[in-house]
């Protein structure tokens, strides 16, 4: 009698319940197990490389995968030298596309492990780990009536799903859809930017798209450099009753905070590159009790991965800039600081991300 698959063996809601914090396909591929048929991972179906440092991928989502909503992120995963290391990445399709295919973009970074290893090894057929949608900013199901849209370098890959998903919807057209979209994205230069027939698409579908260099020369309309007043009257006179999405370096940020206002600038919906740290306050510290892993250490003002590592630790994390929750775990007892906000929060048995949390005292984390 033929065994069955070892899939078959558990539904999948209650193997990734048994196996967590681990996915499946860790335990598996530890076994030695050809996980070929995994309805969990996505294939890769086409690649393309339409500029010097995008690795553009066409992925075949699995049955029964949610789509993240427009704006939001799958997480994807890749194994390099025996590590599983996870990434977020924001579809560009918009929210009507129903052949089950999904459509990312990875920009190449000096020293990037997961960048660089789709640029020189992606090809099709490749099968990819996939995790939930995850993402800080999607476009809501009651849609606005005035988008507008902010980006700059990577940021397009978010809006781009948005503003593609409003133009299908006919949101921004004629008649009984009066809604306004307008797009304002980023780059140093206009030729480095991805995508650019899909956004002379969106242009023909009434968004008004426009691509901004910063490193010399200007658009036929003038505009060039950084984001000012200007460019927002420019691009969206109506963007005081807009909905403003962001997406993009901390640099953008910051002339869009000067230019709608301290008071405005937190409604805007956001999706950050980078999360921004500070230290260790004097005084902070104290013994960690990794739980499961047995291994207690002195960590003397450091984050708790950190910390883990120098016991000799490995713990699963991705960013390790607090952005893609990979390396989260439960604080059983004890108090962290989040080094990003300073506070300090001691409930039991929370969860934590240990990449921007640091030992406030003696603490116990299920590691």
């Amino acid at each position: 009698m033929t065994a069955p698959p070892i899939r078959r063996l558990f539904s999948r809601r209650l193997t990734r319940t048994l196996l967590t914090p681990h996915p499946v396909e860790h335990y598996a591929r530890s076994l030695g197990v050809a996980w070929s048929d995994d309805p969990t991972g996505a294939t890769v179906v086409d690649v393309h490389r339409p500029v010097d440092d995008v690795t553009v991928l066409t992925l075949r989502l699995p049955a029964g995968i949610p789509r993240p909503a427009p704006g939001a992120a799958l997480q994807i995963g890749v194994v390099i030298d025996g590590v599983v290391h996870r990434r977020h990445y924001s579809p560009v399709d918009p929210a009507t596309r129903a052949d089950g295919l999904a459509t990312i973009a990875v920009r190449r970074h000096p020293g990037g492990a997961v960048s660089e290893y789709l640029w020189t090894e992606a090809t099709a057929g490749m099968r990819l780990l996939l995790g939930d949608p995850a993402g800080e900013m999607a476009l809501p199901e009651a849609r606005p009536a005035d988008v507008l849209l902010v980006s700059g370098g990577s940021g397009i890959t978010p809006m781009l799903a948005i503003a593609s998903t409003l133009a299908a919807e006919g949101h921004c057209g004629a008649g009984d859809s009066p809604g306004r979209v307008a797009w304002l994205h980023y780059a140093r230069r206009v030729q480095d930017v991805p995508f650019r027939d899909r956004l002379r698409e969106l242009s023909r579908a009434g968004v008004e798209v426009r691509v901004i260099p910063t490193a010399g020369g200007s658009r036929p309309d003038g505009l060039a450099g950084h984001l000012t007043h200007e460019h927002l009257e420019a691009a969206a006179p109506w963007h005081r009753d807009a909905t403003v999405f962001l997406c993009g370096p901390d640099a953008l940020a910051t002339g869009l905070e000067d230019t709608l206002g301290a008071d405005r600038f937190p409604t805007v919906l956001r999706e950050r590159f980078t999360a921004s740290t500070g230290p260790v306050p004097d005084g902070d510290g104290g013994t960690v009790t990794h739980v499961r892993s047995g291994v207690t250490a002195r960590n003397e003002g450091t984050t708790l991965l950190e910390g883990a590592e120098a016991a000799g630790l490995s713990p699963q994390h991705g960013c390790r800039m607090g952005i893609c929750h990979t390396c989260t775990a439960v604080r059983l007892s004890g108090a962290t600081r989040d080094l990003r906000t300073g506070e300090v929060d001691a409930t039991p048995d929370c969860h934590v991300q240990i990449c921007v949390n640091a030992p406030v005292g003696d603490v116990e984390i299920d590691l």
